[in-house]
């Protein structure tokens, strides 16, 4: 019986395909946008509304979300739409979450992430060479290339893969493609780590309003279409500032780097404009609390713009037919990263550094500023992102030059 209408239904399958075909694929267009907004949208839900959502966090949730629907062949690893939002949304969520940011902190906190992130980059270096020794055999002939490039990758993010792979002639193929695979899965392991280590942010850190700010009533907080579009617009002019600004002095990968130092700027310059005018329609009075509220929403919107983001790393972590074969490659890293964060830990500890800024610094020595940026703006460290940026920034120029020492040595 079975097997009678085995072929039937598969007949019956095949012209129903055929006279209606799908209206809908999730490959490319506006269904793929959809199912990434809806892996922000329920991760955001989850988080808010249930307690596992608040232990693992939307950002560890819309990863999963996203890697769940391309490894069950429902969205793509790679769409032109992964790359807009890395290149466009990604930036603009950044700029968002520090115009409304109290920068005054980061010459507090850039010292100790600097440190914290050359840590972590010894930590890449000790833990390469440890899994090189201890597994490199193991690799094929292309084993030191591999070894070099992913200590790259994790001093200075995916960009330095890309580059010192290159470098150092490693070809398209089933290693490099494998290599590539377990790196993105890697890096949304190691964050999906980062994220669920609990961490709270010294006093001395914080980006809290003071009592004055408190004291000036709910219109100072109110969210209108006003603050809404030129938080926008201000995020935006950033963003181009900021890239265009990175292409003329030479260093095109640094454009985050100089929009984030930008998007302070604007909300350094909005803050004292605002307490100007205040101090002179109302001489007598203080200087108001500094806190320009045209810009209400802005972290918000931010936020919101980032789930996009961690659903991308999600989705293209989410091939594992490239992994075939590769279970030494993923023993070599989680050797390789298993150290880097136990360095990054104890030095920091030894060094009392505060553990969210290792684990910032950490972040960006393995995914770059914007994985860094986005994980501190999703832990509500709001006063940490400009330190990721720059931390992340001086990581893309140090991680090749490393990254070929490393696989010079080792192929000798």
């Amino acid at each position: 019986m079975n097997q009678r209408r085995r072929p039937k239904a598969r007949v019956t399958a095949t012209i129903a395909t055929a006279a209606i075909p799908s209206p809908v694929s999730f490959s490319t267009g506006w269904a793929l946008w959809a199912c990434i907004a809806a892996c922000a949208a329920v991760s955001q839900v989850i988080e808010r509304r249930t307690r596992i959502g608040v232990f693992l966090s939307a950002p560890l949730l819309s990863t999963f979300l996203a890697l769940l629907a391309a490894a069950l062949n429902i969205i793509p690893t790679t769409a032109p739409a992964y790359d807009t939002i890395w290149t466009y949304l990604m930036p603009i969520a950044a700029a968002l979450y520090l115009l409304e940011s109290d920068i005054s902190k980061l010459i507090t906190s850039a010292g100790q992430s600097i440190i914290a992130f050359l840590n972590g980059a010894l930590g890449s270096v000790i833990g390469t060479l440890v899994a090189f020794a201890l597994v490199g055999r193991y690799l094929g002939p292309d084993g030191s290339k591999v070894a070099a490039a992913l200590c790259a990758s994790y001093i200075g993010g995916s960009v330095n893969f890309a580059a010192v792979s290159g470098l150092l002639g490693l070809t398209a193929g089933s290693t490099l493609a494998a290599a590539m695979v377990s790196d993105n899965l890697a890096m949304a392991a190691y964050i999906a780590v980062l994220m669920s280590i609990p961490a709270q942010l010294p006093a001395s850190l914080l980006n809290l309003s003071t009592d004055k700010d408190n004291e000036e009533g709910n219109s100072s907080n109110k969210v209108t279409s006003e603050s809404v579009g030129l938080a926008l617009a201000a995020a935006v002019v950033a963003c181009g500032a900021g890239n265009a600004l990175s292409t003329w002095v030479g260093f095109s990968s640094g454009g985050l780097a100089f929009t984030a130092l930008i998007a302070s700027g604007i909300a350094t310059l909005a803050g004292y404009l605002h307490r100007r005018v205040i101090k002179r329609t109302n001489p007598r009075g203080n200087e108001g609390s500094g806190r320009f509220s045209g810009f209400n929403g802005a972290e918000a919107i931010g936020g919101a713009l980032m789930m996009f983001f961690f659903a991308t790393i999600g989705a293209a972590a989410g091939s594992f037919s490239a992994l075939r074969g590769s279970g030494w490659l993923l023993v070599f890293i989680a050797i390789q990263l298993s150290i880097q964060l136990g360095v990054s830990l104890i030095l920091g500890i030894f060094m009392k550094i505060p553990l969210p800024l290792i684990l910032i610094a950490s972040n960006a020595n393995v995914g770059g500023p914007a994985t860094a940026a986005a994980m501190a703006g999703a832990k509500g460290w709001t006063s940490l992102i400009q330190p990721a940026v720059l931390t992340g920034a001086l990581g893309y120029a140090i991680a090749n030059g490393i990254g070929l020492a490393i696989g010079t040595w080792l192929a000798t």
